[in-house]
């Protein structure tokens, strides 16, 4: 009769503690998107297809690559991503492909008008869907972390933001600067589009102790040569990409000789997927230009830097 109770309590006991760590397995996740949408999920998401390359590099760099079935026709970051199924541009993706991957979850990078098209359909049609558009570090740092949360990474999230903080703090403290000099940051030619206060890139040159020349507070904004001049840049970057496909350096540009950063020669030409697309890797950006910014005017500043990348 002891034994039956004995065994009455273990199997209890057993049966209590099974249903504990059930429920803590296939516990409901709830985060709020940028849009203001609650994205809730029975747990983990095992599917995930992302509209996004910002949004890919995230979910790579907390180790949830394998849960990524498909992602756009740009994304070639990290290099297995090259082998995941293509849906379309972040802009026009295939309504068909993505219901065809059975995705337990959506990543958007963008809300813009004509992505959130497919977003709408694909939110009628039962398919979860987040929105995450960071535009400042402080905003990426809470990008990670929920994205982490939804692909039950939580922790490598955590670890992911406290590793990007050391090292921008870390090369701050390395490469001082004994001014912080004017940057401007061109997104596209011959339109003369840059980046604005709302841009990612404008956190970036802040990190990396400069000042954005573009003080409008948008994303991009349009500015005339006359408005460059006058405004004077110490540095001009142009970023190499889809958005801005001019083969054209600023030297080799009517009247672009006029500027003080092209005429002095501090131009850099870098990579549009490395500083224009928020990520894990915004930091490379920072440390890179932050190295460049210390050869002009840090305090062992040597040369006057020069037309190419990284220079």
């Amino acid at each position: 009769m002891r034994f039956l109770k004995i065994s009455k309590i273990s199997t209890l006991s057993f049966l209590w503690l099974f249903f504990l760590s059930c429920s803590v397995c296939f516990a409901e996740i709830t985060v709020t998107d940028d849009a203001g949408n609650r994205i809730t999920l029975a747990g983990p998401a095992k599917r995930v297809v992302s509209l996004y390359g910002g949004s890919t590099e995230i979910v790579c760099a907390i180790g949830a690559c394998a849960s990524l079935v498909g992602v756009t026709k740009r994304d070639s970051w990290p290099h297995e991503v090259r082998r995941k199924p293509r849906i379309g541009t972040h802009m026009r993706p295939n309504l068909e492909l993505i219901l065809g991957l059975k995705p337990d979850l959506v990543l958007q990078g963008s809300s813009r008008p004509g992505s959130q098209m497919v977003v709408e359909k694909l939110k009628k049609m039962g398919v979860k869907v987040a929105i995450f558009n960071p535009t400042s570090f402080q905003a990426l740092y809470s990008t990670i972390n929920r994205i982490s949360l939804l692909c039950g990474h939580a922790s490598e999230g955590r670890e992911l933001v406290d590793e990007m903080k050391r090292r921008i703090r870390n090369c701050a403290k390395r490469y001082p600067l004994k001014k912080r000099p004017k940057v401007i940051f061109e997104v596209s030619y011959p339109s003369l589009l840059f980046a604005g206060k709302k841009n990612m890139v404008n956190d970036i040159i802040d990190k990396a102790g400069g000042q954005n020349t573009v003080t409008k507070a948008k994303k991009f904004v349009r500015y005339s040569l006359e408005q460059i001049i006058v405004d004077n840049p110490d540095v001009y970057i142009v970023q190499k990409g889809p958005m801005n496909r001019s083969g054209l350096l600023p030297s080799q540009r009517p009247n672009f000789n006029a500027i003080k950063a092209v005429r002095q020669r501090h131009v850099l030409v870098e990579d549009e997927f490395l500083f224009s697309r928020p990520g894990p890797r915004s930091v490379e950006a920072v440390e890179k230009l932050r190295r460049y910014l210390y050869s002009l005017y840090g305090a062992h500043a040597k040369g006057t830097g020069d037309e190419k990348a990284g220079n």
